[in-house]
Order: structure tokens, then C-alpha cells, then sequence
């Protein structure tokens, strides 16, 4: 998965409005260090990917309730785990705009195409 986020990081790396947001689903593992190191290993540009860690029950919320990128229910504790192979397309409204297998190549490769109609959407409104 973090081979085909590569490359939609680096399909957009000189647009500013796009941006990549991981979030640790093994909090109490990934410490800040590992994920450096971890990221740093694949050619994740700090700018442009954000690889974030926290508080497992607050990331475990926000994958449920404003990802919605699983749809089992947990409560975020001990034995509760979440995993999935999705990637999601947020707009600047903060609206999703779709669900992508991360590890499929086509599926990335529509994601990709996704964003960059997104994006002409946006400048088409901006003219208006």
C-alpha cells in the first residue's frame, strides 16, 4: 500500500492542494522514531504525506466515524484492531469522494484520475 501511495504522492508532488494523510493502525508499536525511519525508507516527502500516530482510540474513531474506512464496530481498546487496504478521497469540503483497494494497481490508477478531475473541478468553480 505504501508503494502505490508513492505514487500518487509523486503524480502530485508539485500541486500544493493535494495532500496524504496515513494513520498508524498500531499506535502502541509506531512509535513518531519508527515512523520516521519507516517513511523515510520510502521516499515519503514530509511536505506533501503526513504518517500520523496517537491516541488508539481517537485514530480508531476517526477510521470509523469520519472515514468511514471500516464498517465493524469497536471501541477502540486492547483487543480491538483495524486494518484495511483503502484508500480515501477527501475533497477540500471535507466530503468523500471515494474508496480505492490500495493494494489493486488500477484502482490507484483511477484514484489518480479521481483527484485530477477533482482538481479541474475545483479551478472550473473558482472561475465563477
Amino acid at each position: 500500500m505504501t508503494d502505490n501511495l508513492v505514487k500518487v504522492q509523486n503524480h502530485f508532488i508539485k500541486d500544493d492542494n493535494i495532500m496524504l494523510l496515513s494513520l498508524s493502525v498500531t499506535p502502541d508499536i509506531d512509535s513518531v522514531s519508527v515512523l520516521k525511519n519507516y517513511s523515510e525508507k520510502k521516499g515519503v516527502i514530509d511536505s506533501k504525506w503526513n504518517i500520523t500516530t496517537g491516541n488508539k482510540k481517537h485514530i480508531y474513531n476517526l477510521a470509523r466515524k469520519s472515514y468511514f474506512a471500516v464498517v465493524e464496530q469497536g471501541d477502540g481498546g486492547l483487543q480491538d484492531f483495524i486494518h484495511t487496504p483503502n484508500f480515501i478521497l477527501v475533497d477540500t469540503e471535507k466530503q468523500i469522494r471515494g474508496v480505492y483497494d490500495g493494494t489493486d494497481d488500477q484502482a490507484v490508477v483511477q484514484l489518480i484520475n479521481d483527484i485530477g478531475t477533482l482538481l479541474n473541478m475545483e479551478k472550473y468553480q473558482k472561475q465563477f
